[in-house]
């Protein structure tokens, strides 16, 4: 019977969230008459009866007091006023209070369980605990089994197709004509060649759907997690002297990992009521600056590519930056002659212990709820930040990757070892010449322009960038720079006080996103190794922890390795001097063109853009710059690939360079014009891989 009522328990607490979030959305709606007001009623008795069954008299008890006073409204045919609106309000929040309170409600860790959409599974964290997955979300998994069903069916059927090919050649006797039975017998195996090509796409594309279809079902709704917080922070108000305050919900449709919402929700709760404590004024002071007299607190969620960004802002006095500076040089965070920079100093309010307040209180004074924050963001992989709020207050941002298991990752070779570099702390991807290296104090350095400048000005912001070789930190710590071609690969990575260093590396290889494991039972040292991500059919990647590794930097005083000149100047006589080849992307989609560039530059090219045929021209005769290999669409306006590739083949100037189609177009006409027009590849999008485009260009140059 225990374990029917913790699972009845589990149920209710979705339900409960589904009737709160809907009542909440009536009343934020503006004017609640008629239908709303029987769509609350509804609500309201729906929660008592399904409270009733899990025996929570308190919850039972409120929700037969509000459906009584929604039973008059409904009755005698009258809008919410003002008091049945603060009343319906007040009860759902003292709802919501009780059930965050009660333990047999919450997961373990007092993590509160999720909803969604419609129709609940388990979802395997241990106890019984449940998410509501959309009906179109199952539809559309069983839809991906079936096809991949299918796609079994017909390998069987290849595979017998096959058999009966084998047989039917042992039962040719020396009668028949050998070469016409040879040629029938090569039609029929190019024939079953060509259809174990299409069924191997098609279950690879199936295998991606279905990889995408699953990953989706965990993905919750932001509201499921943050939406019950807005009756907490009124209360948290209310006991702090504050009075009443105005809590805007915002993008609480948004979806990600169940596991990372759950993560950010106590942070999320430390930023609010840091908050309440900083941001709430006199209602005097908010006048006389010409704000709403209640104060706005403001939670908000949305997706930045791939990263969740939640932001808390409040409308009072904002950041102080003097208070700030004050208690970072008592701290010893800084020197009383150093730069006060907003952003150097609003990233110091992270720092554990740091507070502006002069004594503590129950809410905050002990500086542990922005040092939380960090660490909370730190341990998701993402960074938390706080900015000065136009036209006034403060935001906190915390930006984490969606999922806890996927991850932007650049993928290098360094040290002997496959590595994975988060795209979040990435500034820049370069090639320095060797000759442009610098030592001083046994460092190298390099100069980097880290800003550049606006149009039609010189100049911008240069910076002496260090530079050691990645492998000193993964176990070789004599590794020399790793210079290939009289240049290094460098990754540079930036720091939370705006300063910058720089990683150089064997062989920058992709940037792919990568289901990232736990890199504990591995062995591995998982501070620096957190995450091993295995793509398919390749080496493991060893993700590594941006803060270990830029910590570890710093305590070996940037000497994580030696610029041995002479080894280097032996392994430059050996190897021939090579000059950077240059790509002409043509493409008129600009995801597409950013996406190549991408993949190009990781890999040591120098690419120019054109988004047409007739821009693409232009750039062939004006550019200072030897183009090498031009990569073009064929669907393009003004002028399509066809066009462009008759242009370069047809002008005595241009016609000795190789030009690559890359095109959605994958009928057999139109592969053989681009091939008998002189193109030196056909690539179709449908099944593109980036090493085929790589070995393709290497294969032409």
């Amino acid at each position: 019977m225990e374990a029917l009522r913790q699972e009845l328990l589990a149920v209710f607490d979705a339900e409960y969230r589904d009737h709160l979030r809907v009542v909440r959305d009536i009343l934020a709606g503006g004017a609640v008459e008629g239908r709303a007001v029987s769509e609350i009623f509804r609500r309201v008795h729906s929660l008592k009866g399904a409270a009733r069954v899990v025996e929570r008299a308190d919850i039972e008890t409120i929700a037969h007091a509000l459906e009584g006073r929604l039973f008059r409204l409904l009755e005698e045919h009258r809008p919410a006023g003002a008091d049945d609106l603060a009343a319906i309000g007040a009860a759902m929040d003292q709802i919501d209070a009780r059930m965050q309170d009660a333990p047999e409600a919450a997961e373990p860790g007092g993590a509160a369980r999720d909803e969604g959409g419609a129709g609940a599974v388990a979802d395997g964290s241990g106890a019984d605990s449940y998410v509501q997955v959309p009906a179109s979300r199952l539809d559309a998994l069983v839809g991906v089994v079936q096809d991949m069903m299918g796609i079994a069916e017909r390998q069987d059927r290849l595979w017998a197709d096959l058999e009966d090919l084998a047989a039917a050649a042992r039962r040719t006797g020396p009668a028949g004509d050998p070469a016409a039975e040879l040629a029938r017998l090569t039609r029929a195996l190019s024939a079953l060649s060509r259809e174990r090509g299409r069924i191997a796409g098609q279950a690879d594309r199936a295998m991606m759907r279905l990889d995408e279809e699953v990953r989706a079902v965990t993905l919750v709704p932001a509201g499921t997690v943050f939406g019950s917080l807005s009756g907490m922070v009124r209360q948290i108000a209310r006991e702090h002297g504050g009075g009443e305050v105005t809590v805007r919900l915002l993008g609480m449709d948004v979806r990600a990992d169940r596991r990372v919402m759950q993560a950010l929700r106590d942070p999320v709760i430390h930023l609010l009521r840091n908050a309440i404590v900083h941001g709430l004024e006199s209602a005097d002071r908010r006048e006389a600056e010409g704000k709403p007299a209640r104060p706005v607190l403001t939670l908000s969620v949305r997706m930045l590519g791939v990263r969740l960004l939640v932001s808390v802002c409040d409308d009072g006095r904002g950041p102080d930056l003097e208070a700030i500076a004050a208690r970072a040089i008592r701290q010893g965070l800084m020197q009383p002659d150093d730069p006060r920079l907003p952003e150097t100093l609003l990233a110091l309010v992270f720092a554990p212990g740091f507070s502006t307040r002069a004594a503590a209180d129950r809410l905050a004074g002990r500086g542990m709820g922005l040092s939380v924050v960090a660490e909370a963001a730190r341990a998701l992989h993402g960074t938390a930040r706080m900015e000065a709020g136009q036209p006034w207050g403060t935001v906190v941002t915390m930006a984490v990757p969606v999922s806890r298991r996927q991850r932007t990752t650049l993928v290098v070779e360094a040290g002997g070892m496959t590595i994975g570099l988060p795209g979040r702390v990435i500034e820049r991807l370069a090639r320095v010449r060797q000759a442009d290296i610098r030592m001083a104090d046994g460092r190298a350095y390099f100069t980097l322009d880290r800003r550049r400048a606006p149009a039609g000005e010189a100049g911008g912001e240069a910076a002496l960038v260090p530079v050691v070789p990645l492998a000193a930190f993964l176990g070789r710590p004599e590794a020399a720079l790793p210079v290939h071609g009289g240049a290094l690969s460098v990754v540079v990575l930036g720091m939370a006080d705006g300063g910058c260093c720089a990683f150089a590396v064997d062989r920058m290889l992709e940037v792919r996103i990568l289901h990232v494991s736990d890199a504990g039972a591995v062995g591995l040292d998982s501070a620096l190794i957190p995450g091993v991500g295995w793509p398919r059919g390749d080496r493991p990647v060893f993700v590594l922890n941006p803060d270990t590794l830029l910590e570890r930097w710093r305590k070996a005083g940037a000497t994580g390795g030696h610029f041995d000149g002479a080894a280097d100047a032996a392994r430059e006589a050996r190897a021939p001097a090579r000059r950077v080849a240059t790509v002409l992307v043509v493409d008129d989609s600009i995801t597409t063109r950013t996406l190549q560039k991408t993949i190009l530059q990781t890999h040591g090219y120098d690419v120019l853009l054109a988004t047409d045929g007739v821009e693409a021209l232009s750039l062939l005769h004006r550019s200072p710059r030897r183009i090498d290999v031009i990569v073009t669409d064929v669907e393009m306006p003004r002028m399509d690939g066809f066009a462009l590739l008759d242009a370069v083949r047809s002008d005595p100037g241009l016609s000795r360079i190789p030009v690559v189609l890359m095109t959605s177009r994958n009928e057999e006409a139109d592969i053989r014009r681009g091939l008998d027009g002189g193109a030196r590849a056909y690539v179709t999008k449908q099944g593109f891989e980036q090493g085929e485009l790589l070995d393709i260009i290497r294969g032409v140059l």
